[in-house]
């Protein structure tokens, strides 16, 4: 255990895929609902070096290399509930449908508030479908809400029988993931209409699930539950490739609430953050070695706020209600592939 600016750090697990010590950035993080934990962002276009994350109403860009922040939006009208970026654009939701949308690559900004047809914004996704780029909305009223970009027109409704807190679309574009306020994971296909269709509904959990990301490679996914446990589904199975977590006794604590893959080739990891203290890393090549972070003192619950990787995948973020934890990934480790296998 390392005691850093009065943040306890322990690791458990046999794995080692971070390096010791992390950097402490001063930089606050707010939740806005408190179920919705993904509001560390690391955009891979439009900002270089540089994270998104809400303070109250504002905004901010901040370098994670100069320690230097400044707005992106100050006072947007509301307090996010969830964010994404996406094709050199990034978006954020509110409590009653709100939405405010910003190029990174210039000063175009554009905000829907306060919908009277919509409830809690749960969850934002980019696709791009031909040459359009689509802003997905997942919604406390049961749709999915499919907007042009950038001026942020509805163009279609995909409706559902319960709440959706989240959909991720394959980086191939070809996929789409979708759950929510049941135990259903609804998997969508681009048909040659330009549309997601439905394809199979799968279902292990005993609860809703909050987060899903795909891997690099568009050929499996994660999805991450209130239950505690985080499933890894092959698109080519009905039944999940393996589990993870779901031991914890209290389960709002043990809540899986944020997954994300990395996305730069050889590094091959997977992450997924629970409500408060810990953060669990695990080799997304074979799925057999974990590492486990508990972010914050034995005796103290620490709420987690939102988890990134870099761009590079050279670095994890961790945020916290004050600070944002930087851990350096031991990317030479994960690039030494066992048995002679090529890169």
């Amino acid at each position: 255990m390392t005691v850093i600016d009065s943040i306890l750090i322990s690791v458990d697990g046999d794995a080692q895929f971070l390096k010791p010590n992390p950097r402490v950035h001063e930089q606050r993080v707010t939740i806005h609902h408190w179920q919705l934990r993904d509001l560390v962002l690391a955009p891979t276009e439009g900002l270089i070096n540089e994270l998104i994350v809400p303070s109250g109403q504002d905004i901010y860009r901040y370098n994670y290399k100069t320690r230097e922040r400044q707005y992106l939006i100050q006072d947007m009208g509301f307090p996010p509930t969830c964010m994404t970026t996406g094709f050199g654009f990034w978006a954020a939701g509110g409590q009653r449908g709100d939405l405010s949308l910003r190029d990174l690559n210039s000063d175009y900004q554009v905000t829907i508030t306060s919908s009277p047809s919509c409830t809690i914004n749960n969850g934002l996704c980019f696709a791009k479908i031909g040459q359009d780029i689509k802003l997905l909305v997942s919604n406390n009223d049961a749709t999915i809400r499919i907007f042009s970009v950038p001026l942020l027109q509805l163009q279609e409704t995909i409706d559902f029988k319960t709440a959706v807190n989240h959909s991720s679309v394959s980086p191939d574009g070809n996929m789409m993931v979708s759950v929510g306020d049941d135990s259903t994971i609804y998997l969508f296909k681009l048909n040659s209409n330009g549309h997601y269709e439905m394809i199979s509904t799968m279902a292990v959990t005993r609860d809703a699930n909050f987060s899903v990301s795909w891997n690099h490679s568009s050929d499996k996914f994660a999805v991450a539950s209130q239950d505690g446990t985080v499933h890894v589904w092959d698109i080519r199975s009905q039944k999940p490739l393996c589990k993870f977590g779901g031991e914890h006794s209290t389960i709002t604590k043990g809540a899986a609430r944020c997954v994300k893959f990395t996305q730069a080739g050889a590094v091959d990891l997977l992450a997924y953050s629970e409500h408060v203290s810990h953060v669990s890393i695990i080799d997304a090549r074979t799925f057999d070695l974990q590492q486990t972070l508990r972010v914050g003192p034995a005796a103290h619950d620490t709420p987690i706020t939102g988890l990134a990787f870099s761009p590079s995948s050279q670095s994890m973020f961790v945020g916290l209600e004050n600070v944002i934890l930087e851990y350096d990934i031991d990317t030479s480790t994960r690039r030494r592939f066992p048995k002679g296998a090529l890169l």
